[in-house]
């Protein structure tokens, strides 16, 4: 099997830094605290930068802690993930991305009855609370981290190519750094702008947060199914040749 970072390459990195950009806390939560933040859109915007700095040094150091417990796994056993039974859990998972990431459209939510936006309203009411608070803010910031940390498989994923790549954990942990860069861009270039504009900001950053919370979820659940059909085209062959007998 080819590794990721031959299928995805660099650019794959970026598109994927470039999805978890519009995630809830690195978009969505900012450009909440840019819209019902008080006491003048300097500090306002300050406050939110705040909270995108902690975020953002939040997932380089996850991150940095993952590739240090992937990479020696990479090392040790890294020829296994070329291993037919491997494969064949591999494509499996491919699969059942692909599954889920149709079950998490916001489309498919809405049809089972379910509100796709209800946890961007949840959210909107804890950085309602956090405005303004410095220490709560941080508190936000950690707490947004943490939740998501484990639905967020683009992260994850590239987490697994910067592993596969063959660049150590220094080089990774520089990648890593550009990479939580990307994530936060959007909402720091959002605080730029509510510093310069002020009140002359607010039907931007109201059409910003209407279409963060419609497009995160829809966005996020494109890359899982793209992730999802990249495993499967690497691996369906060789593992169906081995069910069959034909790789025996």
């Amino acid at each position: 099997m080819d590794s990721l970072m031959d299928v995805a390459g660099p650019l794959g990195l970026l598109v994927l830094a470039l999805v978890d950009s519009t995630s809830m806390g690195t978009l969505v939560i900012p450009v909440i605290l840019l819209v019902v933040g008080e006491g003048g859109a300097r500090r306002v915007a300050g406050r939110t930068l705040l909270f995108l700095v902690v975020i953002g040094v939040f997932y380089l150091v996850l991150g940095i802690a993952l590739l240090a417990g992937l990479l020696p796994l990479i090392e040790s056993f890294g020829h296994l993930l070329a291993s037919p039974p491997v494969l064949v859990v591999l494509a499996l998972i491919g699969a059942l991305l692909v599954v889920y990431s149709f079950r998490i459209d916001p489309k498919a939510v809405a049809k089972r009855g379910g509100d796709p936006e209800a946890s961007a309203r949840k959210w909107t009411q804890r950085a309602r609370r956090a405005s303004g608070r410095p220490g709560l803010l941080i508190g936000l910031a950690l707490t947004a981290g943490l939740m998501e940390a484990a639905s967020m498989i683009p992260y994850l994923a590239a987490m697994g190519i910067i592993a596969e790549s063959g660049v150590g954990l220094a080089g990774g942990g520089l990648i890593l750094v550009a990479y939580c860069a990307v994530m936060i861009v959007p909402g720091v270039v959002l605080c730029g702008i509510r510093a310069a504009l002020g009140d002359r900001a607010d039907a931007f950053l109201d059409r910003a947060h209407d279409w963060a919370v419609k497009n995160a979820t829809s966005a996020f659940s494109w890359v899982v199914g793209i992730i999802g059909v990249i495993i499967l085209l690497n691996t369906i062959g060789p593992a169906l040749s081995w069910l069959t007998g034909g790789g025996a």
